[in-house]
């Protein structure tokens, strides 16, 4: 569990009025174990969480049960899907789903309301977050539009790799698929191709990266 200390240091990277540091600081501080879901589709929602260590996926699905990626929240960041629809009372559209074990900052939807017309640190937070995700979701249809699926699952491999700071990426062929948002037939397929020509060692429920450029 994060320490007072540690807690207001994070907090003031964010946010710079002291009377919100104040508030903000009484919120509780939670610890998320990996694949705790923390909102699920269809829910109102009633509060959100800033991250301050860990991740938390936001995912999409369809009436088959079939899932696609939208984002993941990251340290110092909240779901601006969620908090859309705090805003504007209706239920969630997507559900958030603890990546890795995760601390986080929850804060109700009343302060989350107060504090947007209150404070100015937190309205220009708010602000960055849907620039940030809308960016995000661009550069998601801009993958499936115009990127082959060879060429996705070679720059999510790359980029699982960079996040982790790992060359053995733990993930399972379903879950890049959704995070592609292909069948895991397919990535199955690919990542036998990248075995094949020594890029990749696929392992149970992980995968060694050898060579990828």
């Amino acid at each position: 569990m994060l320490n007072e200390t540690e807690k207001n240091n994070f907090l003031k990277e964010l946010f710079h009025e002291k009377e919100l540091l104040q508030e903000i600081s009484t919120c509780p501080v939670v610890d998320l174990d990996e694949n705790y879901f923390l909102l699920k589709e269809g829910e109102y929602v009633s509060a959100l969480p800033i991250v301050i260590e860990g991740s938390i996926k936001v995912i999409r699905t369809d009436e088959t049960g079939k899932e696609i990626l939208m984002y993941f929240i990251e340290k110092g960041e909240s779901c601006a899907l969620s908090i859309s629809a705090c805003l504007t009372n209706s239920r969630s559209k997507a559900l958030a789903q603890v990546d890795e074990k995760t601390t986080a900052i929850i804060i109700s939807d009343e302060k989350l309301k107060k504090w947007i017309e209150k404070y100015n640190s937190f309205k220009t937070y708010i602000f960055k977050l849907y620039h940030n995700r809308f960016t995000e979701l661009i550069n998601v249809f801009e993958a499936i539009a115009f990127k082959n699926i060879d060429t996705r699952l070679i720059e999510k491999l790359k980029e699982k790799m960079t996040h982790q700071n790992t060359d053995l990426i733990y993930i399972t062929h379903q879950q890049l698929a959704n995070e592609i948002g292909t069948a895991r037939e397919v990535v199955s397929r690919l990542l036998k191709q990248l075995e094949r020509q020594g890029k990749i060692q696929s392992l149970r429920g992980k995968i060694k990266i050898l060579r990828l450029m």
